[in-house]
């Protein structure tokens, strides 16, 4: 390694020296080293010079470190190269040294840390718009119930004949039988308001149009109908306890007649409720 250290040395001072009077880099070198750069010619009239030589150090005396003498060299050379080629030349051969020092000096080495990772960008919060409260709507109160209209006073149980309803028309649109607790009901169910009506109770089942079930009867007279022909049942033998059957009789000119044939005479009570419009008849048991 000392060898080619030299030889690289020898080189740049012949670099430095060699224009414009290479014979002056040999003249230093073999004053310096005793012996001329390896392959050099010396021009011609220029004797060899032979410089005194290289003797090792007297014992007991330690030799001058290895980078004094080549710094001590390196000033020689250029203060002569300096006042050889000039200022100008002089900074070519400083660029020329400098590369050959900087291919022998180490690769700096980064202190080997952790790598770094890189920061993703985060992302700015979206600010979104809180929804504004929706305001439920308030609950409505619920519709007040109409009262249903109290029933008229029941008249009570009579075997006498009764009688009621208003003066308006109405038509006939149902009618139904059925048993209740104490009573047999018969009902005929009107379009508008209950008519005119009488209720007689008679010893027979027998009418003038026929002769129904039983040992006994009721005549049910209907005045100021429309004269709509009624269109629902006409006759019922539900044989309950009084009511063995019920036929409607006639229906013509706005007047119709229902018979109740009754399985004995018994008293009944006939009274009128509204929602919708009815006669109800109740008989005894």
């Amino acid at each position: 390694m000392t060898d080619g250290l030299n030889e690289e040395v020898q080189q740049a001072f012949a670099k430095l020296t060699r224009v414009p009077r290479p014979h002056l880099s040999e003249r230093i070198r073999e004053s310096i080293w005793g012996r001329p750069a390896p392959g050099t010619r010396l021009p011609p009239g220029v004797p060899a010079w032979v410089g005194p030589g290289v003797s090792s150090p007297p014992a007991g005396r330690r030799a001058a470190p290895r980078r004094v003498l080549v710094a001590a060299v390196l000033v020689i050379a250029l203060a002569a190269a300096a006042l050889l080629v000039g200022p100008a030349g002089l900074a070519q051969r400083l660029t020329a040294v400098r590369q050959v020092f900087s291919s022998h000096r180490p690769a700096a080495t980064t202190a080997s840390g952790p790598a770094s990772t890189p920061v993703a960008p985060q992302a700015s919060p979206v600010v979104s718009a809180s929804p504004e409260p929706t305001v439920a709507p308030a609950a409505s109160p619920p519709p007040a119930e109409t009262p249903a209209p109290a029933p008229a006073a029941l008249p009570g149980y009579s075997c006498s004949a009764q009688g009621g309803g208003g003066g308006a028309q109405s038509t006939m649109t149902a009618a139904r039988v059925g048993a209740q607790g104490g009573f047999d009901r018969f009902v005929v169910e009107f379009s508008a308001g209950v008519p005119q009506f009488e209720v007689r109770l008679q010893d027979s089942a027998a009418f003038g149009q026929g002769t129904l079930r039983g040992s006994a009867g009721l005549a049910v007279t209907l005045k100021n109908l429309t004269g709509t022909v009624y269109a629902g049942q006409r006759e019922f033998r539900p044989g309950l306890t009084v009511i063995q059957e019920a036929r409607l009789l006639s229906d013509s000119g706005g007047t119709a007649q229902w018979g109740v044939g009754l399985a004995y005479a018994s008293c009944f009570q006939a009274w009128i409720l509204g929602g919708p419009s009815r006669l109800v008849i109740d008989v005894q048991h």
